[in-house]
């Protein structure tokens, strides 16, 4: 059943005891190899996820975010700065999706993943990784054949083994502090992956092997995750070449205003009215499934339906709600100032992070990221749009994560504030 009525996703977000993740998505293994499994943060369900999520929350909730800027606000300014100052030299053009998976990715850095891949390596692989999903799915039988799925499988196999070795560290580590009664800091997002993973859905403490076989798919899950957060810049570069006004209202306010506290960073209102309306326009994730599940006992109901098959799949589209004329005035059209203050919109019409107790739990680390990165990148260079006329760069919907399509191709030099500015 497909649905893009609101009231019904109500229904759908806020009943978990009959809506259940559709185990059988193609990013839970790819050709076999393991990629996220079944039991990870993003698609795991039951017991087992609930106390997972609730483990987590210490580090992705809103109030732990201050402490997360100061510690991703020198790393931005210092090693990733440094390095795209080292690619830009004097003036280049690049691929914007390339540079920033490595910034996005190198964050990693900052919440305990310091021992695992370095950062061009997990972007490469997770682009190659994200690129082949879709195959899985349109062309089975000639990419099952090909070269390319083995190079596929080789790669996860590669990153599994590193992110195995980076998690049986922090292991090591955390056992040590527990004997001297000491914990990790909260920032430390692998050592609270441990600790999340340290028991199933029964309360039943699990060996070191399977605390770790399940910390690896959730550490696979954050690197393809983070990848989103390319895409959504990506996206909003793409949506400002043909707005100028906006592109030039949201630099000069990214380069005005000091975000040397998190006030600062918070206080950039055209920059997160700029990424809102592009969470709208060119949400990562285009649509959602969820299974319908029910006792022997009873009665399925969907909405005002009468339900006699047990695992129905109900089918809905972010985008679609997004862009349907009931809910927003004139859809199709980049406005940030329709997110003036005060604006909500109707409940269940936007929801790029999705919504109900399923929501995305790094919706407050996203969005902190994308305004940091953009005001370093802001104060630093002079950004303009090289796109291929031939070559436009755009976006599929083809699998329920968005897919680009072309380069997204930036001439970058570096900024030279006007005397007197």
């Amino acid at each position: 059943i497909w649905t893009a009525d609101p009231v019904t996703l109500k229904e759908v977000t806020t009943d978990l005891e009959h809506y259940r993740k559709f185990d059988g998505l193609p990013n839970r293994s790819l050709y076999g190899q393991r990629l996220v499994g079944t039991e990870s943060i993003l698609s795991g369900n039951g017991l087992g996820w609930a106390l997972k999520r609730k483990v987590m929350s210490q580090f992705f909730a809103k109030t732990n975010m201050e402490e997360l800027f100061y510690a991703c606000k020198p790393h931005m300014e210092g090693p990733e700065l440094k390095r795209w100052k080292e690619v830009i030299n004097n003036g280049k053009k690049i691929e914007l999706h390339d540079q920033l998976a490595i910034t996005f990715t190198s964050y990693l850095k900052v919440m305990g993943f310091h021992n695992f891949m370095n950062s061009e390596k997990i972007a490469t692989n997770v682009f190659k990784i994200l690129e082949a999903l879709p195959k899985q799915l349109t062309s089975w039988f000639s990419y099952l054949c090909s070269d390319a799925k083995e190079e596929t499988v080789k790669m996860i196999h590669e990153m599994r083994t590193e992110a195995k070795k980076a998690a049986m560290e922090i292991h090591r580590r955390k056992v040590m502090l527990n004997r001297k009664g000491e914990s990790m800091t909260s920032l430390n997002m692998l050592g609270l992956l441990i600790e999340a993973n340290n028991q199933n859905g029964h309360g039943k403490r699990r060996s070191v092997d399977e605390t770790i076989t399940y910390t690896i798919d959730d550490i696979m899950t954050v690197c393809l995750v983070m990848d989103n957060l390319v895409k959504q810049i990506s996206s909003l570069f793409m949506l400002l070449n043909d707005e100028p006004e906006c592109q030039r209202k949201m630099f000069a306010e990214l380069r005005e205003t000091s975000i040397d506290t998190f006030e600062g960073l918070n206080s950039l209102k055209y920059t997160e009215k700029c990424i809102l309306e592009c969470l709208r326009l060119r949400p990562v994730l285009t649509r959602g499934t969820r299974t319908y599940i029910f006792k022997k006992t009873e009665i399925g109901r969907f909405g005002g339906y009468m339900i006699n098959e047990q695992g129905l799949r109900v089918v809905f589209s972010e985008y679609v709600l997004h862009h349907s004329p009931k809910y927003w005035v004139d859809p199709e059209k980049f406005d940030p100032e329709r997110w003036y203050p005060g604006f909500v919109p109707e409940m269940f019409s936007y929801m790029p992070f999705f919504v109900g107790s399923r929501g995305c739990i790094g919706k407050h680390m996203a969005m902190m990221l994308m305004k940091l990165t953009l005001s370093v990148l802001a104060r630093n260079f002079d950004m303009t749009q090289d796109f291929d006329p031939e070559k436009m760069p755009d976006f599929t919907q083809e699998f329920a994560v968005m897919r680009l399509i072309n380069n997204v191709d930036m001439w970058v030099e570096p900024y030279q504030p006007q005397q007197g500015c």
